[in-house]
């Protein structure tokens, strides 16, 4: 019994073509839309969104960029900007400091694992935090809200004290 090469080529081609399929489709929905909306740690300045809120964060001279996520608990902390907030750093993971006023984190997903590069907002004590440095802990019932990621200047961030005074703005230009 012969077989033609004909079927196994057309279900080789078949598997290839959904394959290619597959990958345009899935680099199409992560250059669309970065972590549904959201910069990611690593991102360039210029590679995020268009409709991106970048803001700047200013302390003693020196200064970072960070880009905040597309979601409702952001944009009500960039509604507060500008801010001057007092950042402390207890444990050497996280410069944090209470806002002015708390965020509504209803129906927001929580994060439990924050990530090094990564700004949240922790509910119920009304801390702003960045983190830094990755310890290897968890956050306890109810998680942290990420508001955005760094983009530049996580490591004077890092090294900018155990208490200093900070100044978030917008952005003044798309490309910082």
């Amino acid at each position: 019994m012969t077989t033609t090469p004909r079927p196994t080529f057309r279900r080789w081609a078949g598997a290839v073509l959904a394959a290619a399929s597959l990958v345009g489709v899935l680099a199409g929905c992560s250059l669309a839309s970065p972590g549904a909306g959201l910069a990611s740690p690593n991102m360039s300045p210029t590679s995020a969104s268009m409709d991106a809120v970048r803001i700047v964060l200013r302390f003693g001279d020196q200064s970072a960029a960070a880009t905040l996520a597309d979601t409702p608990a952001a944009r009500e902390f960039a509604a507060m900007l500008p801010l001057e907030l007092t950042l402390r750093d207890p444990m050497g993971q996280a410069k944090s400091g209470p806002l002015p006023r708390p965020i509504d984190v209803s129906g927001v997903q929580p994060v439990f694992d924050p990530a090094v590069g990564q700004i949240y907002y922790s509910a119920p004590s009304g801390t702003f935090a960045i983190f830094h440095d990755d310890l290897g802990q968890s956050v306890p019932d109810p998680g942290l809200v990420r508001l955005g990621a760094v983009d530049t200047g996580l490591d004077r961030i890092a090294d900018a004290g155990s208490r200093f005074t900070i100044q978030i703005d917008l952005a003044e230009h798309p490309a910082f």
